[in-house]
């Protein structure tokens, strides 16, 4: 589609795809095909992390698996659609791949979304408002140089191995209530007075919320697992949907007011 100084952006986090998905995920994946279908039609898509559960490339070749993922993002990029990638901690080694399949520009961290008079900003999420230790151990290996040199060390099959156990312990030792994700999320917004942007939009907490404190609002995208969570931005308004109940809002008017699946 068309450059426009008021784009339509899609936001989406947080699908946790295996290589191979079983025959449960693969009714997820279908469905986040479809999602992707429908992003077609708009002029960005945000890829915001843990889009991949599991991604890491070696220096000459990538493990095999995603292949009806990547041929759906080969149509969105194909209408015209801008890619943009924000890795989590799942894939973030993804990002050299998709720069060079997509055209995808940045180093797959926090990115700057220009939205006509709205300043965006694109974080995946994770630290921002605490974790556990497996986690902690988690993120320094995918996100910082030695780590990622020890990972390489290793079979591929030990550290798809390694990843799997680290993604399970960090999920299930990081699941808070709803209102203490939320009470945090306004505790860390309230010191944000001076942030260089208007909205900041994050995964990684598998709960969709939207808080505001003076100028600025924080939006966590509700993730695809147990719901089907995703952003819109369109005319300059931003919205958090469910594909299920709003599977295509590019063909109804915009509403600047926020809605999100139940818990």
């Amino acid at each position: 589609m068309g450059k426009s100084s008021n784009p339509t952006v899609l936001f989406a986090a947080d699908t946790h795809f295996h290589l191979v998905p079983d025959a449960e995920e693969r009714v997820r994946l279908e469905r986040f095909l479809s999602f992707l279908g429908a992003a077609r039609a708009a002029d960005e898509l945000v890829l915001l992390g843990d889009i991949f559960d599991f991604w890491f490339d070696y220096p000459h070749f990538r493990l095999k698996g995603y292949e009806e993922l990547l041929a759906a993002l080969d149509r969105v990029h194909a209408a015209g659609v801008r890619l943009h990638f924000v890795g989590g901690n799942h894939d973030i080694w993804a990002i050299d791949y998709l720069r060079q399949r997509y055209g995808i520009a940045g180093d797959g961290g926090p990115l700057a979304l220009p939205a006509g008079d709205l300043r965006i900003q694109l974080l995946h999420g994770d630290g921002i408002l605490g974790h556990d230790w497996a986690y902690r151990g988690f993120r320094w290996v995918v996100r910082h140089r030695p780590g990622i040199l020890l990972a390489k060390s290793l079979h591929p099959e030990i550290l798809y191995a390694l990843s799997s156990w680290l993604s399970g312990a960090s999920r299930k030792a990081s699941r808070e209530e709803a209102s203490v994700i939320e009470a945090k999320a306004r505790r860390w917004l309230s010191t944000q007075a001076e942030a260089p942007w208007d909205l900041l939009v994050i995964g990684h907490l598998h709960h969709p919320f939207r808080v505001e404190c003076g100028r600025r609002t924080l939006a966590a995208l509700g993730g695809w697992l147990g719901r089907e969570g995703y952003g819109c931005l369109r005319d300059g308004r931003f919205q958090l949907l469910d594909f299920a109940a709003d599977p295509w809002p590019l063909s109804a008017p915009a509403s600047d007011v926020s809605s999100a699946a139940p818990d």
